[in-house]
């Protein structure tokens, strides 16, 4: 008989919870860490996690704990819902407790979120031979309700998952799939991580910064993105485009991409697609900058993006101009703490090593 798989969930958000709640129930052994010692504290307490919604789960997770020794115990799969900010701190973090043949996936991993992974824990002598990988998205569109209780509001059919190197995600969905049926092979994490990410956050947050400061609450998209600001997220993803173009990318149009995402009616300007979305009525804006709109898109997605860029002699003024207004507002080294090209193992590299790396 099939040994059943041990499962690690790093992350007790949402994501970590409706986990937990899918795979106890399944049967598997699972063991669930968080950093933050209250939130474990009210997980224990509950008498089982629960999904529900467009999604049905219950069960509880053998050890809930803030110990990340004890969360890493027996582990063969290291499941990854937490913030992306989070994924250095977690590679440096497990590094002592990894062993060959484990599974690490992160969900998602942002920008080069499994190649900052990859070279912090295959970093050294006699590396452990593990299976690396990230999707693309977030594996479910839901928020907590309540301690314990996750409200799944709809279903992503399609989340797609690659690895480093990329032959291993055969094994990943061979693994995973019959758990979470809508992972779907991607070919490398050129598809999984290569994308435009973050103007629709990072823009509209830092430019209704004084609404934050004076403790206002508005609608994020409806009122916080007018017609100018709605320029300066296009001209910012085009920024991103041109330095993905580089390896080989092709420009994607925001607008008509936000248009066919959400079935919207036919219009070439991103103020009036915005506009006429109805998903994003009512959502406010963040509180503070520490908000994932702003400190997770900074650390994932522009600084690596700005990073690429300068590598690759592609300029990104517009992207550089929010990191440092950022790093401004909060004393935040970004361009330290997030992903560049060191940290991901491209620089030095051309374009075109650049691509066979991601491919490889």
């Amino acid at each position: 008989m099939e040994k059943k798989l041990n499962f690690t969930i790093i992350g007790s958000g949402a994501g970590g919870t409706t986990m937990g709640a899918v795979l106890a129930q399944k049967g598997y052994k699972v063991r669930m860490f968080d950093i933050n010692k209250e939130t474990i504290a009210k997980l224990n307490a509950v008498d089982e996690l629960r999904a529900i919604g467009c999604l049905e789960a219950h069960g509880k997770p053998e050890v809930i704990t803030d110990d990340l020794a004890v969360a890493m115990e027996g582990a063969d799969v290291i499941l990854v819902p937490s913030t992306t900010d989070a994924h250095e701190w977690i590679a440096n973090h497990i590094k002592p407790y990894v062993r060959d043949g484990q599974m690490i996936i992160l969900f998602p991993g942002h920008m080069g979120g499994a190649l900052l992974v990859s070279e912090i824990l295959r970093s050294g002598e006699n590396p452990p031979k593990l299976i690396i990988g990230e999707t693309n998205d977030l594996l479910y569109p839901c928020r907590v309700q309540e301690v314990g209780t996750i409200l799944h509001t709809g279903v992503k059919e399609h989340v797609g998952v690659a690895t480093v190197p990329a032959a291993d995600v055969d094994k990943v969905i061979e693994t995973l799939q019959p758990i979470f049926p809508n992972m779907e092979k991607r070919s490398s994490i050129m598809e999984t991580s290569m994308k435009v990410g973050g103007t629709l956050h990072i823009v509209p947050t830092l430019m209704n910064v004084n609404k934050m400061d004076l403790g206002e609450s508005y609608d994020y998209y409806m009122e916080g993105v007018t017609p100018n600001i709605a320029k300066l997220i296009i001209a910012t993803h085009k920024e991103g485009s041109a330095v993905l173009e580089k390896l080989g990318v092709p420009k994607r149009d925001m607008t008509a991409g936000l248009v066919k995402a959400y079935h919207l009616p036919e219009t070439d300007d991103l103020y009036t697609a915005i506009q006429s979305c109805k998903p994003y009525i009512g959502i406010k804006n963040p509180k503070n900058l520490q908000h994932r709109f702003v400190h997770e898109e900074i650390l994932a997605t522009f600084v690596p993006m700005a990073s690429l860029g300068k590598e690759l002699g592609v300029e990104t003024p517009m992207i550089d101009a929010f990191i440092t207004m950022c790093q401004i507002f909060t004393g935040i080294d970004y361009r330290k703490e997030g992903r560049t090209v060191e940290k991901l193992g491209l620089k030095g590299k051309t374009a075109e090593e650049m691509v066979a790396y991601l491919k490889q």
